[in-house]
């Protein structure tokens, strides 16, 4: 099944054994990231699947587990983050306290029940530039970082974007969260969320690499500095 077809959790596990080789699991992996995961979850929220949900969260089985590990222990706590945050908006709880990245989490709850995320104070945009890993060339994007208040200290990327980020990615974000905080910039009660655009229109699919840890500093900086 083409991974723009997948919008259930049947339609996941569908494709997951039609994917005999290893490249088509990758495959398919690429597509759950770039938004399967979401519309399945989105989805199972709009029928209210809870069992469904439930079963995929707590009790998974093989071939659920196998997929869901598929690419690493990281990937895999965000796709129970995911369906943690699916059963909450089902059920109308508010996110545990031990929740990785809350802000995250707050956001996941709002778009499973397709309402806005969470309003910005203020936001800064930068003009950065991605590499095309296809065509190994660059590509102008803006990244845009939200100054989000009554948060809980968070730096967190859109939705859209948290399954995209390669190790080395995801530790440039680290290395600019901690020196912000290092610097006495952080703002322990904001959260700041960020995104990505190409300035062709074109989907980001993966973001790979240390290139903008310079960015996201600058811009935290500027962002909580004027405060």
């Amino acid at each position: 099944m083409p991974s723009d077809r997948i919008l259930t959790f049947d339609d996941i596990l569908a494709s997951w054994h039609e994917a005999e080789r290893e490249a088509d699991k990758r495959a398919l992996w690429r597509g759950l990231a770039r938004e399967g995961w979401l519309l399945a979850c989105r989805e199972a929220v709009r029928r209210q699947a809870r069992d469904e949900l439930t079963a995929w969260l707590t009790s998974p089985n093989a071939q659920q587990r196998d997929l869901i590990e598929f690419t690493g222990e990281a990937a895999a706590q965000l796709v129970y983050t995911h369906l943690q945050c699916a059963l909450l908006a089902c059920t109308g709880d508010s996110l545990p306290s031990d929740i990785p990245t809350p802000g995250l989490g707050q956001d996941l709850l709002l778009a499973f029940s397709d309402q806005p995320l969470r309003p910005s104070l203020r936001d800064l945009t930068l003009t950065v530039l991605l590499v095309d890993a296809i065509r190994q060339d660059g590509v102008v994007a803006a990244l845009v970082l939200e100054l989000i208040p009554d948060g809980s200290g968070d730096f967190y990327p859109t939705p859209a974007l948290a399954f995209l980020r390669d190790p080395d990615f995801q530790q440039a974000e680290k290395h600019a969260y901690a020196a912000a905080k290092a610097q006495g910039l952080w703002m322990p009660d904001h959260d700041v969320r960020w995104q990505l655009q190409r300035r062709d229109g074109k989907p980001i699919t993966t973001l790979v690499g240390p290139s903008l840890g310079a960015a996201f500093a600058l811009g935290i900086g500027n962002l909580c500095g004027n405060s």
